[in-house]
């Protein structure tokens, strides 16, 4: 009796074993690839996204200096090359820094005991992060705030406290630069036209001095000012004021103005 095609295949299962691992390592493989499509480049995305930003906070570290050259030792001008990689940088809203005699009890500034500078510091922005300079300061940002990748410019002895500000300001009609280019930041030195003496708060009657930034990265400040251990008298989301252990404060300015080429 010549078996039936059923009856053998019956007897040999080999054939739908393969063809089920066939189907089964095929599914492994698409599904696989489909997981890493749309997960592994997404990730991978924004790890080039983080790493850009990364590159942009190393060329603020290198503009920092510069314009410390520029304060310190007078320099007229300085540049910086920094590649945007799709971001944009630009000046940003406006930082004001205040010092003076601080009341206490009514956690404000004591009226015509107080001197301040209004600047516009420089920003970058893109999908990866913000990068910002602010007086001497570089922040590194995102949507959950902001944090100092550098120390205060602040000097602070046993009678005088010195807190020195760069306020940079736009010096053309561009307020902004962006795109896959590098871009050039010129820093120029410009007059500063009123004297050191004019900005200078001496404490009187047992009074505090304190010195206050409006920022819109007030947690960095803030953070910072704490790790260097300042003592927070008031912080909001806007503003960060922190005690000045001293008898004066003096506000030294370096006017700098920025271009792109």
């Amino acid at each position: 009796m010549i078996p039936s095609r059923l009856d053998r295949l019956g007897g040999d299962r080999r054939a739908v074993s393969e063809t089920l691992g066939y189907i089964l390592v095929f599914s492994i493989i698409i599904t696989t690839i489909t997981t890493a499509t749309v997960f592994g480049f997404g990730g991978l995305e924004d790890r080039q996204a983080a790493e850009q930003v990364t590159n942009v906070e190393r060329a603020f570290d290198v503009l920092a200096d510069n314009f410390r050259d520029i304060s310190r030792d007078e320099d007229p001008s300085r540049a910086t090359e920094i590649r945007l990689a799709g971001g944009t940088v630009g000046a940003g809203d406006p930082v004001t820094i205040t010092v003076g005699q601080w009341n206490d009890a009514e956690q404000e500034f004591i009226d015509g005991e107080q001197r301040n500078v209004t600047f516009r510091p420089l920003v970058f922005q893109s999908d990866g992060g913000e990068v910002a300079y602010e007086s001497g300061v570089v922040f590194r940002g995102s949507g959950s705030g902001s944090i100092a990748r550098s120390s205060l410019p602040f000097v602070v002895g046993e009678e005088t406290a010195l807190v020195p500000v760069t306020a940079t300001s736009l010096g053309s009609s561009t307020t902004a630069v962006g795109g896959d280019r590098t871009a050039l930041i010129v820093g120029e030195r410009r007059p500063t036209t009123r004297t050191l003496a004019n900005r200078t708060i001496e404490a009187e009657n047992g009074e505090t001095l304190a010195v206050q930034i409006d920022s819109p990265r007030a947690d960095g400040w803030e953070r910072q000012l704490r790790a260097e251990g300042y003592e927070i008298t008031e912080s909001t989301d806007q503003s960060v004021t922190a005690e000045l252990d001293v008898e004066t404060v003096r506000l030294p300015v370096t006017n700098i103005n920025i271009r792109f080429n």
